[in-house]
């Protein structure tokens, strides 16, 4: 089908979608007849994704001609979180984005876009394509920051955004290029091949080699926000339009943590293990503990003295990306450590779009959600509101019977399984999850143990928002109480990553028809 070329078609249909949404909205001369059929186009088109991911669960890994994108289980699993997480911003915003003055053509489209560029990412298994693939999704997550033109902390957090995401592009082009001086190769396996014969017989370029990984392990800490490279997060989670911050908290770190595994296990080889592909960064397992170890600390001390809910949220996620740096510095080889960072998004995923979709739910008017003490009483005017924004906040702090309490479980006794300094990072993100579980439980405390006032919940008569917050108490719970599925489907996928960095399958080639001359 397409001659291989078939495998494009998750992103095919997200792309069909945003371009049908243009010319509804352009050839239409009353924007507000034509919402619905926008929403469900954008909805139909993320649905058809969805479905297309049906034939690579159990199949062998398929790369098309030039081998610049790999599809397997393992960026099957990811873009599955990718897309619950984008049709979980739609839902959200079906109401929203027009309470604010923005139109919903323009929000769908450049959503798309940048759920594009995310499963692009996923995939993407050359540096070109790796850079094409960041670039289209950050250039469409600048746009949606910055959406809300009412807002001069949209314009500012957007802008902030944009400058330290060129920065990272910088230090990405440049550790490409020493990457690609020092081996030659542009495709992931190669470099890996070359990167391991180059250590096992140095000749001094590999100074180069260390350079090149360690500039691209910087622009990855800028994506995911890592400390020392998170100054942005905070003002572009609160400048942000609620729906895009949730957004860009679940799917742009999932798209970058699944990019960053791809390169720990194909590109960056250590100096042991199978045919030299451990998964490891080898050298730069210390800068990933550093990087691990700040970010948990800083992320969940500097959330404590937060009253604004969205910068809260903010320093939560740097934390969060703390966590999952630890799961990739202390991985190795281990299969179940990558499995458990996989599991740990999708659980993120959920649990993160849940909160935020509560936010957009609980405001009144115009207005979002600020501070804390704008959801005091919530419990009491809605209560099953209440015990949803509950459910959420126990998962991110990691209680039981919640997703995030098996996520945080499987990556903690991972580390402490690996033993050395990995066992002494794991203890210090136990006691850092502990410390962070004070704001989470302050805003359970707020909207059960504080008078209400007596503002109007906007999005009580919002049926979309409604779908998308029992879609997110539901997974969250589920994956707390039944984490054993979506936890082996991870694991199975990085097992056939970890396998297909020797052995690929090559993509069915369809040869074109014969021309036949004529008599």
């Amino acid at each position: 089908m397409f001659w291989g070329y078939d495998i494009f078609l998750p992103v095919v249909w997200l792309l069909l979608a945003a371009g049908i949404i243009l010319l509804i909205d352009l050839f239409s001369d009353e924007p507000d007849k034509v919402q619905m059929p926008l929403f469900f186009t954008a909805i139909g088109g993320a649905l058809l994704s969805f479905v297309s991911l049906n034939p690579y669960w159990n199949a062998p890994p398929v790369q098309p001609h030039f081998n610049a994108v790999q599809v397997d289980q393992f960026s099957a699993y990811l873009m599955a979180a990718i897309l619950v997480g984008t049709a979980i911003s739609m839902f959200a915003s079906l109401s929203y984005v027009r309470r604010i003055g923005v139109s919903l053509a323009d929000f769908l489209i450049t959503l798309l876009l940048a759920a594009s560029g995310m499963l692009l990412l996923t995939v993407s298994n050359d540096l070109i394509m790796l850079f094409l693939s960041i670039e289209l999704l950050s250039f469409s997550v600048y746009v949606l920051t910055g959406l809300n033109s009412r807002s001069s902390r949209s314009a500012e957090g957007a802008m902030k955004y944009f400058i330290m995401g060129g920065l990272a592009t910088g230090f990405m082009v440049m550790g490409m290029g020493a990457i690609y001086a020092v081996t030659g190769e542009v495709g992931l396996r190669e470099i890996g091949r070359r990167l391991f014969a180059l250590f096992a017989q140095p000749d001094g370029s590999e100074i180069m080699a260390v350079l090149g990984m360690g500039a691209v392990l910087i622009s990855f800490a800028f994506k995911v926000g890592a400390v020392p490279f998170h100054s942005w997060v905070p003002d572009a989670y609160e400048g942000a339009p609620t729906t895009v911050t949730g957004f860009m908290a679940v799917a742009v770190k999932a798209a970058a943590f699944g990019a960053l595994i791809r390169l720990a296990i194909v590109a960056f080889p250590d100096n042991a293990g199978v045919q030299g592909f451990t998964g490891d960064f080898g050298w730069a397992s210390w800068a990933l503990w550093a990087l691990s170890a700040m970010s948990m600390v800083l992320g969940n001390w500097f959330a404590i003295s937060q009253r604004n809910v969205k910068r809260m949220l903010a320093y939560s996620s740097i934390a969060h990306s703390g966590y999952l740096l630890m799961g990739i510095a202390s991985a190795g080889a281990s299969t179940e450590a990558y499995a458990a960072i996989l599991f740990y998004l999708l659980a993120y995923t959920l649990m993160t779009s849940g909160a935020f979709a509560m936010l957009v739910y609980a405001s009144s008017g115009g207005k979002d959600i600020e501070s804390v003490d704008d959801l005091r009483g919530l419990a009491w005017k809605k209560p099953a509101v209440g015990i949803g924004m509950a459910i959420f906040m126990f998962s991110l702090a990691g209680i039981p019977l919640t997703g995030g309490f098996m996520g945080k479980y499987f990556l903690f006794s991972q580390a402490i399984d690996a033993g050395g300094r990995f066992m002494w990072l794991a203890i210090l993100g136990i006691c850092t999850s502990i410390v962070g579980s004070f704001y989470y439980l302050r805003v359970v405390a707020v909207t059960y143990f504080r008078e209400p006032d007596d503002r109007p919940i906007h999005g009580r008569d919002d049926w979309g928002i409604k779908f998308a917050l029992s879609l997110t108490v539901l997974g969250t719970v589920y994956l707390g109480i039944s984490p054993t599925w979506a936890y082996n489907a991870a694991r199975e996928g990085v097992a056939q990553l970890q396998q297909s960095a020797v052995v690929v399958v090559e993509a069915p080639r369809k040869a074109p028809p014969a021309l036949v001359e004529k008599p």
